[in-house]
């Protein structure tokens, strides 16, 4: 390990008037996939994340992996904090230092599915549906499983699967059996049943708590389509709640 390079990440407890501290931990990981190991040192007092690691070989490409480590060990210490307090304390890492000192704010995002949303703009249709979410509580819970599935690794195939079943419950004619529901769904948004079905099988094992890794290349798809469907039924909802147009919106299979 002649290449060992350290990089370390900070963060914080929320919220911060509660002053969290716990025993340092440290875990070793061996990345086989990637092919390289890490030592994590992960220290929380008074609500400060400290998180040193000690890699054997560092590219850039390793971050989104370290990154979910690291953030799963913080989350642990902190859930167990919160389990046994009974308080509802979140972990935010806030910052990065690569190996040569320079340090970059943390943001999660994914470029790829900014370019979705046409339903409105942040100049324009802003106010409308920002109106039409407050006074639907289960579309701003569903946009909510949405944000959550581009913010924090692990949940995306079961948050994209939920939210969608919310947009199913808030077309379906109230009291509709859940195959009625989801045709209405298909039908007013125009929307192939397979395309849909991805999203649910992608969920289907970790929604169920089955053990097993869904690889990023489904979860990326799934979150793809879950932000399309999200999109449609926004352009619905500006349109006056009508079924789309098959002409200005034609079907989406794929």
């Amino acid at each position: 390990m002649a290449n060992r390079q350290t990089i370390r990440f900070r963060g914080k407890v929320l919220p911060e008037s509660v002053q969290v501290s716990v025993n340092v931990t440290t875990v070793n990981w061996k990345a086989s996939e990637l092919q390289y190991e890490i030592d994590i040192v992960c220290q929380i007092d008074k609500s400060v994340i400290e998180i040193e690691c000690v890699v054997s070989d560092w590219h850039p490409e390793y971050f989104p992996d370290i990154y979910r480590r690291v953030l799963d060990i913080s989350r642990v210490k902190v859930d167990l904090i919160a389990f046994k307090t009974a308080w509802g304390l979140t972990v935010l890492l806030e910052t990065f230092e690569a190996p040569d000192g320079s340090i970059t704010p943390i943001v999660q995002t994914a470029p790829d599915l900014e370019q979705i949303c046409t339903a409105f703009s942040l100049e324009q249709g802003f106010d409308e549906v920002c109106a039409h979410m407050l006074q639907r509580p289960v579309l701003f819970m569903a946009m909510r499983e949405l944000i959550t599935a581009i913010s924090v690794p692990h949940v995306a195939p079961v948050e994209c699967a939920r939210a969608i079943d919310r947009l199913k419950n808030l077309i379906a004619t109230p009291g509709s059996k859940d195959k009625a529901a989801w045709q209405q769904l298909r039908g007013t948004l125009r929307i192939d049943e397979a395309y849909l079905k991805y999203i649910s099988e992608a969920s289907a094992n970790p929604r169920h708590g089955q053990p097993g890794h869904t690889s990023g290349v489904v979860t990326t798809e799934a979150t793809r389509r879950a932000w399309v469907v999200m999109n449609r039924y926004l352009e619905y909802l500006v349109r006056g709640e009508q079924p789309l147009d098959h002409k200005a919106f034609p079907v989406i299979d794929q």
